[in-house]
């Protein structure tokens, strides 16, 4: 029985419906419908029913989720169990990043902590929250730099960072002459967004201060990534919001001003950066990195080129367990 097929059958138990579950695990709706399939004919049975309106359990269904969700629970209790057993002596780091953080303040971290322990390799990757979160959870990584979860976890976290927005412009836009932008100003112009399904910590953030003024932006393209954003302004498709760590990197043909008087207080997830780790796991070259980080990174980075502020009146930075969902890259 592959796990592969374990994977998918739980997904479509849970999510009754093959397009949610598929875009959960990132496939395409027919190669799921054929894992399922195959699971099927292997047990010689069928696990679910499905028609053109609902997907529902079978009896046999219902047993194979349980267990299913055992077999999986336990193969991961195994491999985290034998991870943390490898990595026992502190000799080696698992460090996960979203963008925004591995673009700013984790190089520093970095360089700092490979100065105070050089006898610690370092293993790094890059990915979005949801992916990390499920690293984390899982045993493959000892620390990720995030978004505040969006669904439920045993995992830790604590706000690090809070980024505030700019305005990118294409550098022939009539608002570039400015020294400030301010979501008046944004109102009716042709806009590029984030992707919805692929950020939505990003894409709620635009939403969020198109809303503070009363209005819903002119959504000409949704990019996924920044380079794409960058070409699409500087194509002259429409106007960007992206947080204060892009005003570090360089496009031809584009241009950044501040947004002034940007009131989100306080502030929504997808403005916050932050750490997450599994407190139950003990880990010194995790503390360690922790204690850098606290040490080093400001809740308001005063140093970005365009400088301005937001209220974090409401705003603790205060380690806690996540027991909720988050609403909300």
């Amino acid at each position: 029985m592959d796990v592969r097929h374990l994977r998918c059958f739980i997904a479509v138990a849970e999510e009754l419906h093959f397009g949610r579950a598929a875009e959960r695990l990132g496939l395409a709706p027919p190669a799921l419908s054929r894992q399922i399939s195959a699971l099927e004919e292997e047990l010689g049975c069928s696990l679910l029913t499905r028609t053109t309106r609902q997907v529902a359990l079978t009896r046999a269904g219902l047993i194979m989720l349980e267990e299913a969700k055992g077999i999986l629970a336990r193969m991961d209790h195994a491999s985290r169990a034998v991870r943390e057993a490898s990595l026992a002596s502190g000799k080696v780091l698992r460090i996960g990043a979203i963008d925004a953080a591995s673009s700013s303040f984790v190089p520093e971290a970095l360089v700092a902590f490979r100065e105070r322990y050089p006898g610690v390799q370092i293993k790094f990757v890059e990915a979005m929250t949801a992916a990390l979160v499920q690293m984390l959870e899982a045993g493959k990584l000892d620390l990720a730099l995030t978004r505040p979860p969006r669904k439920p976890t045993d995992c830790a976290f604590e706000v690090l960072r809070v980024e505030r927005p700019i305005v990118v412009l294409n550098e022939a836009h009539p608002l570039a002459a400015r020294e400030h932008v301010t979501m008046q100003d944004l109102i009716g112009e042709p806009f590029v967004v984030p992707s919805k399904r692929i950020r939505p910590f990003a894409y709620d953030l635009v939403m969020a201060y198109f809303e503070s003024v009363g209005a819903v932006p002119n959504v000409t393209l949704e990019a996924t990534e920044k380079p794409a954003m960058m070409s699409a302004v500087a194509a002259g498709l429409g106007i960007a919001l992206a947080p204060d760590w892009v005003s570090r990197l360089s496009f031809p043909g584009v241009t950044m001003r501040r947004l002034r008087g940007a009131l989100l207080d306080p502030p929504p997830p997808g403005a916050l950066v932050g750490i997450a780790w599994r407190p139950q796991q003990r880990l010194d070259a995790r503390d360690d990195f922790l204690a850098i980080l606290r040490e080093s990174v400001t809740l308001i980075d005063e140093r970005q080129v365009l400088p301005f502020a937001i209220p974090v009146t409401k705003l603790k930075r205060t380690a806690r367990l996540v027991g909720s969902a988050v609403g909300g890259a």
